[in-house]
């Protein structure tokens, strides 16, 4: 057999191996379609149901539990307000439309469903505790802390709330009240970058710039890059009469991307 019908043989062969190996992996690998959950499966159920039947409310009921989990809070909104057409008065639906009005930032909104709640169980704790956030998002900063406070009352245990009502305390000048708060917060989050440098802020204002000191090293230590912790850091250096460090802190905040550190670097 010569060399050139050897070489063609050879080809062919190739040719064949290649082929079987492509069309085994097909049936192996490419029919597959994606498994779907239990939970994916209904949700899709209940979008199909929805189609012949949209006052179906169990149908609905689901569609919005599975419109949440895939973040789609807008979605969950409109199917939870057609069920709420039919059962007004349901509290935990209710809630859960201001969660989802909160998640769009409508915290107007939001507040309102929480305060609905409230009316039918005064002592929900965690309506307060989010009418609280919305409320300090929306710079309504004494509200936000009456209703912390409410949800302290009620004996909610997220100590995410006392870091909360530091930032609105901060807002309205009652500095004690913030640090008690941040020192509440810090005790379960020793390594909370923004509640030393909130804090920090506090204790400078309330006329203590050491303690101020050693919170802007702790955030400056948590993130380097942190440019306004070593603006703030520039005043507690000043008040404490270091000049020099006082400068300094300032360049770097500026050198770091903070530019309103500018305006003080002019004047030193």
């Amino acid at each position: 057999m010569d060399t050139f019908t050897i070489t063609i043989i050879m080809i062919l062969v190739i040719g064949a191996i290649v082929f079987f190996i492509a069309r085994l992996y097909k049936n192996t690998f490419g029919n597959k379609k994606p498994q779907l959950s239990y939970n994916e499966r209904v949700f899709l159920q209940a979008n199909l149901d929805l189609e012949l039947d949209k006052d179906d409310l169990s149908d609905r009921h689901i569609r919005a539990g599975g419109r949440e989990k895939k973040k789609d809070f807008k979605g969950a909104i409109e199917d939870i307000n057609v069920i709420l057409q039919h059962d007004s008065n349901n509290s935990g639906l209710i809630f859960k439309r201001g969660l989802n009005k909160f998640k769009v930032s409508d915290f107007k909104g939001a507040i309102a469903d929480f305060s609905e709640v409230l009316k039918s169980d005064p002592t929900d704790k965690y309506s307060f505790y989010y009418k609280g956030i919305a409320n300090l998002r929306l710079s309504n900063f004494r509200n936000a802390i009456n209703d912390f406070t409410s949800a302290v009352t009620m004996g909610i245990s997220e100590k995410e709330l006392y870091f909360h009502r530091g930032l609105a305390e901060m807002e309205v000048d009652k500095y004690n009240e913030a640090i008690d708060d941040f020192n509440i917060y810090l005790a379960e989050h020793p390594n909370a970058l923004e509640a030393f440098f909130n804090r920090g802020i506090a204790y400078n204002k309330n006329g203590n710039p050491k303690f101020a000191l050693q919170d802007f090293n702790k955030a400056i230590d948590l993130n380097p890059n942190h440019e306004r912790a070593y603006f703030e850091r520039a005043f507690a250096k000043k008040n404490l009469n270091d000049t020099v460090g006082y400068s300094n802190d300032l360049k770097t905040s500026y050198n770091k991307g903070y530019l309103h550190a500018y305006h003080f670097l002019k004047e030193t």
